[in-house]
């Protein structure tokens, strides 16, 4: 994942706590949705993402969409640029 890409996934992270109570077991970047969200949930997610990045994700988009990685890297393409978190400096 790019730099941008990982900054989106954490928003997503926090996102998933705060509407979905996701706090035990966090989401991980490559492991699949469903492992860890039923369907509602998942819609409650796409939902939030929708808002935070102002993005619109079609039914397809969010099937497409089977883990973390894939959610972010598909706000990163469709989102204005001025709606993503900055991307933090490395060490």
């Amino acid at each position: 994942m790019s730099d941008r890409e990982q900054a989106v996934a954490r928003e997503i992270v926090r996102l998933a706590r705060v509407h979905l109570a996701q706090g035990e077991e966090p989401l991980a970047a490559g492991e699949p949705l469903a492992a860890h969200l039923d369907s509602v949930m998942l819609l409650t997610l796409v939902v939030a993402v929708e808002d935070r990045f102002r993005v619109k994700l079609t039914d397809d988009d969010a099937a497409a969409a089977s883990t973390l990685e894939d959610l972010a890297r598909l706000v990163v393409a469709r989102a204005d640029p001025s709606r993503l978190p900055a991307v933090e400096p490395g060490p």
